[in-house]
Parts: structure tokens; C-alpha cells; sequence
């Protein structure tokens, strides 16, 4: 990633930790794992709309990188169906990564005891 910092809201460090401990995984693949889940759900421009309130935890530099960064960054550019600038870039990664914490979070709330979240999740 750049030198732009992107900023987890309180609620969304707080899902964070939740999805890598249900999934018994470190935060970097947490992270990864709900942007994935953020682009594979979204149906439109997300929510660019910075969270306000509480603490921010900043996602550390060099957990996307090199060709993980490229391929994020272009499923990201197909989906805004516009080219976007670092700034831009750095906002929808965020919003997709908040975005899919939500729905990884509701998914396990929904979900029955005898269900595979890492199933669900796919």
C-alpha cells in the first residue's frame, strides 16, 4: 500500500479482532479476508463517509502488498467502473473492508451452531 493510512473505525477494530479470532487467523488476514468479502458484496459505490467517534486503529503499510495490493486494487477499479487516484483508492479499501466485517459479522450472528462460518463467509 502507499504512505496513505487507512484508518479502521473503533467498531470496525473491534470486528476486526472478533472475525480473526472466530476464524482462528492473524488481523492481516482478517483484513484481507473482509475486503474480499466487502467487494464480493457490493452492490453499488460503498458508504465513503468516514466513521466518526472513538478510537482509530491505522492498518498497518505492509499488510497488502505487491500483488495482493494489485489485485485488490483492481477489483476495486472494476467495480467504481472509474479510474480512481491513491486517495480515492485508499477510501474504497477501507469502506470494502468495513463493509465486509458487517456482513462477516452478521453472517455469524445468523448462522445456526451446526454451520461452517468459513463456508458461509465463501
Amino acid at each position: 500500500m502507499s504512505n496513505k493510512r487507512m484508518n479502521l473505525s473503533q467498531e470496525g477494530k473491534q470486528m476486526l479482532d472478533e472475525v480473526a479470532e472466530l476464524l482462528e487467523i492473524d488481523r492481516p488476514q482478517s483484513v484481507k479476508i473482509a475486503l474480499a468479502k466487502g467487494i464480493s458484496i457490493s452492490q453499488s459505490e460503498p458508504n465513503l463517509d468516514p466513521i466518526n467517534g472513538g478510537n482509530k486503529w491505522t492498518i498497518p503499510d505492509n499488510v497488502i502488498k505487491g500483488q495482493e495490493f494489485t489485485l485488490f486494487k483492481h477489483l476495486i477499479i472494476n467495480e467504481a467502473q472509474r479510474s480512481l487516484n491513491d486517495d480515492e483508492l485508499h477510501q474504497y479499501m477501507l469502506a470494502y473492508i468495513e463493509q465486509g466485517l458487517r456482513e462477516i459479522k452478521r453472517i455469524n450472528e445468523s448462522k445456526t451452531s451446526m454451520e461452517d462460518i468459513r463456508l458461509m463467509i465463501i
